[in-house]
């Protein structure tokens, strides 16, 4: 994400960050605002109640093939890195297949299970971004980051594109709400949760003071390149490998999260209750895709840059506030509140 921020954003990418943080807190309240008014549905049945059979199935249809689509481009994007880092010998198949075997398995045993996961797999992450951003401290060099605004604002409103993209996949709380214990901390946790991310997006941009605006840009992993720097030691160096295995780790926990997403919207959509038999089928599709949704990392790499935010706009802006203001107009929320009282 650094780098595809620095070719637009250039040295002024740390106010794409801001302005990203910026338009995304609303956005998640809006977000919250239509969670709220269905709280026991996800986005795969309440669009039922607002737009009617017909059209609810074909606007959750819609979501659940983008959901599809973003679990793709994260394994993509996790196979790029260990066949262009570590394994470039290894057939792309073998890192989805398994991959998606140990995801598949996880989501059988429920949401719980996830969460838990995620409860070890967090603190790890945060910890592994801590160290890399300290240790690099001494390499920064801050005139990297002048002159502020040299060409205006326009760069890093469009270096906000993306990272807002990224930040808004908070859309995920529509299809995960009802599995939330206590909703009523939801709006607060998701938006120091964005807080918290956007701080970790400006540690991030700090590979520019390190390398520069224009070698960070032609860098496709700033954070393994940035990791690549750190020596503690003449006999404690590339510590990259121990790094990356946990930055993995991450990427799973989230491509297990969508793929319990995605298997559990195509049984609301059907109005099926058992999710796990959708499991298999979902996952011999996205095995496949992830491998023939990009010719190579350049080509995925320009699609993340120029073109992914123009899908996202539709589906984490302009569709939600459609939803939204459909159910306002016809007092869905109000309805609602009264039959669950």
């Amino acid at each position: 994400m650094p780098s595809i921020v620095a070719s637009k954003a250039e040295q002024d990418s740390w106010v794409s960050v801001l302005i990203a943080t910026g338009f995304s807190i609303p956005v998640f309240c809006l977000y919250y605002g239509i969670s709220n008014m269905f709280k026991d549905k996800t986005v795969f049945s309440f669009v039922e109640d607002i737009f009617g059979k017909i059209l609810g199935k074909i606007i959750a249809f819609l979501y659940l093939l983008f959901f599809i689509h973003l679990a793709i481009i994260m394994i993509r994007e996790l196979l790029e890195i260990m066949r262009s880092a570590f394994m470039p010998k290894t057939p792309p198949i073998v890192f989805s297949f398994v991959l998606m075997v140990v995801a598949s398995y996880a989501i059988t045993k429920g949401f719980i299970a996830i969460a838990r996961m995620n409860e070890v797999v967090f603190p790890l992450g945060m910890g592994l971004l801590g160290f890399v951003i300290f240790f690099s401290i001494p390499y920064i060099k801050m005139e990297n980051f002048l002159p502020v605004l040299a060409k205006g604002f326009l760069p890093p409103i469009k270096g906000s594109f993306p990272l807002t993209s990224w930040m808004l996949e908070s859309i995920i709380i529509l299809a995960i709400f009802p599995h939330i214990s206590n909703s009523k901390k939801v709006l607060k946790s998701g938006i120091i949760s964005l807080l918290f991310i956007s701080f970790a997006l400006l540690l991030g941009v700090l590979a520019i003071g390190i390398f520069g605006s224009k070698t960070t840009a032609d860098f496709k992993f700033t954070a393994l390149e940035m990791t690549r720097t750190i020596r503690l030691s003449n006999y404690f160096a590339r510590l990259d490998s121990m790094i990356m295995a946990v930055w993995i780790e991450g990427i799973f926990m989230k491509i297990t999260i969508f793929l319990y997403i995605i298997v559990k919207g195509f049984s609301d959509i059907i109005n099926f209750d058992d999710f796990r038999f959708a499991v298999l089928p979902i996952a011999s599709i996205i095995v496949p895709m992830s491998i023939f949704v990009s010719t190579n990392i350049d080509e995925l790499y320009n699609f993340l840059k120029d073109t992914f935010f123009y899908e996202t706009f539709i589906f984490e802006i302009i569709l939600p506030v459609f939803i939204f203001t459909v159910a306002k107009i016809r007092k869905l929320d109000k309805k609602t509140n009264v039959q669950q009282k």
